[in-house]
């Protein structure tokens, strides 16, 4: 098989509330008390079981604003739908370099692909813990799929290999206020803090181990695509233990 090829760079992210450090001095004793605040949603989350929103917050409050690295399994295996929404995006490149090399009979010859990025949200009834963790995410997959040449009246057989990427921005850009393990927060006043020097906003990136289909392609109906790996339905994923 070809080597599967890295994402597209991702779309542009939202602003988020405005630069860091932007905010005058004189106006951040507000914000230093809030830190504090912020600090004890943290470590309720992580109380919780809700231990990527705890570690995410926890990077936003380090105030590095370096690039975080997850494991993308554990947060499809958490979040099936998520899981499935990758995969949907995966059948349709599949379905269509098969389709391509059947037409032009260019048989037994690796195509590799990369799929434009896909908006997908994670709601709160999805999964707590990563919907604190990152909410909207972008999904893409990449791959490479061998069509193979069929016997006489038969559907070709396929050998897949692809990769699933998540990437999203940790940021706090809305006007809307929640409660984090009974700690009340504000995009406003987490947003703040970026503004006010004392968190960074920063990049969220994680790929998928590499899954492999072998098989066809039906006519109708969902292709039978594998899963992250020790799927652990009702288990906690935890970042730190």
């Amino acid at each position: 098989m070809a080597p599967i090829p890295g994402p597209l760079p991702p779309p542009p992210d939202d602003s988020g509330q405005a630069a860091w450090g932007s905010q005058p001095i004189y106006s951040r004793a507000d914000d230093v008390a809030f830190a504090k605040i912020a600090a004890a949603a943290s470590v309720a989350a992580d109380a919780s079981g809700w231990t990527h929103a705890s570690a995410h917050l926890n990077h936003y409050l380090d105030n590095t604003g370096k690039p975080l690295t997850i494991d993308a399994d554990a947060m499809l295996r958490d979040v099936p739908k998520a899981n499935t929404e990758a995969n949907s995006v995966a059948q349709t490149e599949i379905r269509r370099i098969t389709t391509d090399v059947s037409a032009a009979q260019n048989y037994d010859n690796p195509v590799q692909f990369q799929s434009q990025w896909s908006g997908f949200y994670i709601t709160q009834a999805l999964s707590e813990d990563w919907f604190f963790a990152m909410g909207g995410i972008q999904l893409s997959v990449t791959g490479v799929v061998t069509v193979h040449k069929p016997a006489e009246g038969a559907e070709p057989s396929i050998t897949v290999e692809y990769k699933v990427h998540v990437h999203d921005r940790y940021n706090w850009d809305g006007d809307k206020s929640t409660k984090i393990a009974g700690v009340e927060v504000s995009d406003k006043r987490m947003g703040a803090l970026h503004t006010a020097g004392l968190a960074r906003e920063y990049d969220i990136d994680g790929s998928s181990g590499t899954r492999r289909y072998e098989g066809t392609v039906p006519s109708n109906g969902r292709m039978n695509l594998p899963g992250p790996p020790g799927g652990r339905d009702g288990e906690r994923s935890d970042p730190t233990r």
